[in-house]
């Protein structure tokens, strides 16, 4: 089972709602035909796994026009669909598969992937489950299952799903993706120090977050919103290195300043098109160095939204105005959080 890329823009991240690339031809499972060797049909899938998903889509619509029973056909109809972004088609074809062959694995983890992108959760947490309850083989599952538990912010679950699903199949990239965002998302007060966990284990935790966001790159070197996750890593290595700083260069908290930031202005961020039609309402949450020399750096996604909820926030959070904080007369720089709420009127 495969699903080109998730339509999502992230990191659970949310579910990090990340844009994720999901495919290439060699991550396409074996997928018995059931219904004979039909050159059409198995034209239509060759040009589905070459990335030619509209012409994929107009022959293998043909494909289930003549033969209504052809569960195969309909499977890989579902998945030229959602690349095409034609998500409630593409749910009736998963439909029509599951009525077709209800114990087809496979199916349920595509109804239940295209569900995760029309933001019915709750559906699409049912059919994952179900996926695994036929085949616990089906990292795919386990995938979706990671996005779900992150947005609901389960953190330990959505570790524990995405390491399911790189033990599974260690080169796929996304899940990846999602364990670096449920490690970021774990620290909770990013900069500051707790009395529940030690400096060095934030650190590990950070090192291991960006061991995991470095192997999503590598596996996935043309994912969509490449910089935003750049970013995200190079956001990552500092706060490690900073924390090692000597006093003269490292980022300290508003409780160890003699005068916090003032904001002078705060753009909002554009509420996508994408968002709006998917329904999608939530939170964002960043976590940045507002700079002694007046800018804001070192952006880091604590909690992301999908449709590019994440990157509109990002963009907002850079064009804020402020007066640096001080300590001792002198400018310093200071970690604050950032909440974006986005709200359906």
């Amino acid at each position: 089972m495969i699903f080109s890329r998730l339509i999502f823009k992230t990191l659970g991240l949310n579910i990090l709602l990340l844009f994720c690339a999901l495919s290439s031809p060699n991550a396409l499972a074996v997928i018995q035909n059931q219904t004979g060797n039909d050159a059409d049909k198995q034209g239509g899938i060759e040009l589905y796994g070459n990335n030619r998903y509209s012409e994929a889509a107009d022959i293998l619509k043909q494909v289930v026009k003549t033969n209504k029973e052809d569960y195969e056909a309909w499977h890989y109809l579902g998945l030229s669909l959602i690349l095409k972004q034609e998500l409630k088609d593409a749910t009736k074809c998963f439909e029509t598969v599951l009525r077709l062959q209800p114990q087809y694995a496979a199916g349920h983890a595509g109804l239940a992937y295209v569900l995760l992108l029309r933001n019915k959760q709750a559906n699409a947490m049912v059919e994952a489950e179900m996926a695994l309850k036929i085949d616990p083989q089906i990292a795919d599952a386990y995938y979706i299952i990671s996005v779900i538990r992150l947005r609901a912010g389960a953190r330990d679950d959505a570790l524990k799903n995405a390491e399911n699903a790189i033990k599974l199949r260690p080169q796929l990239a996304p899940p990846y993706l999602l364990k670096s965002e449920a490690l970021v998302s774990f620290l909770g007060d990013v900069p500051l120090s707790t009395e529940n966990e030690s400096a060095e284990s934030r650190n590990n935790r950070y090192r291991e977050a960006a061991e995991a966001l470095e192997k999503y790159l590598q596996l996935n070197p043309k994912a969509p919103n490449k910089d935003v996750w750049m970013q995200q890593l190079d956001s990552l290595r500092f706060f490690v290195s900073d924390r090692n700083a000597d006093d003269r260069d490292k980022t300290v908290s508003g409780k160890e300043v003699t005068t916090k930031v003032r904001v002078l202005s705060k753009p909002e961020p554009r509420y996508t098109a994408a968002a709006r039609n998917n329904q999608v309402t939530g939170t964002t949450i960043l976590r940045a160095v507002f700079a002694s020399d007046g800018s804001v750096r070192h952006i880091l996604i604590i909690k992301a939204l999908p449709d590019g909820l994440t990157e509109a926030s990002i963009q907002a959070a850079r064009k804020i105005k402020f007066t640096p904080a001080t300590l001792n007369g002198h400018p310093v720089s200071m970690w604050m959080e950032l909440q974006y709420n986005f709200n359906l009127f």
